[in-house]
């Protein structure tokens, strides 16, 4: 399972970043920011990614890996075209696991 953005905690209350040291900004410091501002806008619902992974127990050929979300979805097929065939057969239960939009 290759999951997204899931709404969790992970990227909350249960991960201390600190600003680190000025020479890994572009970095280090990139990425603790980035992880700050995307908790709560993850579009993945973690339920549904539960009930997809689920799902694939009761597969008679499940796939070796599966996106779970829309946004891993994105991303593979703008940067890995090579595993995107299988996960093309596997796309619909892919981003099946984000929440309602309105």
């Amino acid at each position: 399972v290759e999951p997204g953005g899931f709404r969790t905690d992970f990227a909350g209350s249960s991960t201390q970043l600190s600003e680190g040291h000025p020479e890994y900004d572009s970095t280090v410091g990139a990425t603790a920011r980035f992880q700050r501002n995307y908790n709560g806008k993850q579009p993945g619902d973690p339920k549904k990614a539960a009930q997809a992974i689920v799902q694939l127990t009761q597969e008679r050929n499940p796939p070796l890996r599966l996106l779970l979300g829309s946004d891993a979805y994105a991303a593979a097929e703008k940067n890995d075209l090579a595993r995107l065939e299988e996960a093309r057969i596997w796309k619909r239960l892919s981003v099946s696991t984000d929440f309602e939009t309105k």
